[in-house]
């Protein structure tokens, strides 16, 4: 029997180890290049929230008219009133930045407000059926 040449098996084993050596040789040594993933991107337009317009006052006139009564008194009283029964809800008195009470809307009508005997920063406030609010007097009463 003759003998068979062992070359085409070196050939192959040689291969084999390539292949072996090649494969490690990946799996050993990273790339140094990064991975890119792709990721979709979503982008929405920001929502702003806009608050209702305040009410306007109705464009009536209120006047009122203030006084000192000694020692320490404040009497308000309500000269005229251009606005329509309902428009006012409320009169809110302070006197030197606190609240006193409430003042008739009626023309002629007068009230008395504690206050101290020297001099008093008067606020009146109306407050409106619509729920605006608007200063309708505001002085120094001495």
């Amino acid at each position: 029997m003759a003998k068979r040449s062992r070359l085409p098996w070196i050939i192959i084993g040689g291969i084999i180890i390539l292949v072996i050596i090649v494969a490690a040789v990946f799996l050993l040594n990273p790339s140094s290049q990064p991975v890119k993933i792709l990721v979709p991107v979503i982008t929405l337009p920001p929502t702003v929230s806009v608050a209702p317009p305040a009410p306007e006052a109705p464009s009536c006139t209120i006047a009122i008219n203030g006084r000192k009564e000694p020692p320490s008194s404040i009497q308000l009283s309500v000269m005229a009133n251009t606005c329509f029964a309902g428009d006012i809800t409320e009169l809110r008195v302070s006197v030197n930045g606190v609240q006193k009470g409430m003042l008739d809307a009626s023309p002629g009508a007068s009230s008395t407000f504690a206050g101290t005997s020297g001099t008093n920063s008067v606020t009146v406030v109306a407050r409106f059926a619509n729920g605006a609010e608007k200063v309708v007097y505001m002085g120094m009463i001495e």
